[in-house]
């Protein structure tokens, strides 16, 4: 008996500050391979998600 596998579409989430924290908004999107296939869904990024992004980047720099 071969076992069948679903495809899982993952959720790729944000890498912020060398973590992966969730989403502020909770919302995704889909991110569309050139044939219009599904590929996977991606972490929409709220106001404060790009702020605290800004702000690791800015600590990181020498």
């Amino acid at each position: 008996m071969s076992e069948k596998r679903l495809p899982v579409k993952r959720t790729a989430k944000l890498y912020i500050g060398g973590e992966f924290p969730r989403s502020e908004s909770g919302r995704s999107y889909e991110v569309l391979g050139t044939d219009g296939e599904l590929l996977a869904w991606a972490a929409r990024a709220s106001r404060k998600d790009l702020r605290d992004a800004v702000r690791a980047a800015r600590a990181a720099q020498p």
